[in-house]
């Protein structure tokens, strides 16, 4: 779209108070390139679940370490790459859990991973020098 940067990057520090800030950047960019809503509620909360889980699961020894998202459209997708530094946790390679037996068992949390790897279209992860990196793409 004319006018409209096809690229933007945030970058948050480690501190679960600044998520909205990541959410609201993201999804603001989505619609200012007429992704329709249930791609971009996807793309929204696939960033926030992946964002959740560094600044909650990763090592406290990075806490000042910012966590960089880069979101991008580019001709039929849209392209978000997550990278912070800590230790390596592929998410592609985390066994997923059973749906029916998660809220049978009356949990509340844990699905983080599951709704990424099954809302978007394709993810893929590297851990090159303590740096991760999350790729999550989204057909639109």
């Amino acid at each position: 779209m004319a006018g409209v940067p096809d690229k933007i990057t945030i970058n948050v520090p480690r501190v679960i108070s600044k998520l909205d800030h990541v959410r609201d950047s993201v999804v603001d960019f989505l619609k200012q390139h007429a992704i329709s809503e249930g791609a971009a509620s996807r793309i929204e909360l696939s960033v926030y679940e992946a964002v959740v889980n560094i600044v909650e699961h990763s090592s406290h020894a990075n806490n000042d370490k910012t966590i960089h998202v880069e979101c991008r459209v580019h001709d039929d997708e849209v392209v978000i790459i997550i990278s912070h530094f800590g230790e390596k946790f592929d998410i592609t390679k985390a066994e997923l859990p059973n749906i029916e037996k998660h809220y049978k068992s009356g949990k509340m949390r844990g699905l983080g991973i599951y709704f990424i790897m099954t809302l978007m279209d394709k993810v893929e992860y590297s851990h090159v020098d303590m740096l991760n990196t999350l790729t999550m793409t989204k057909k639109i």
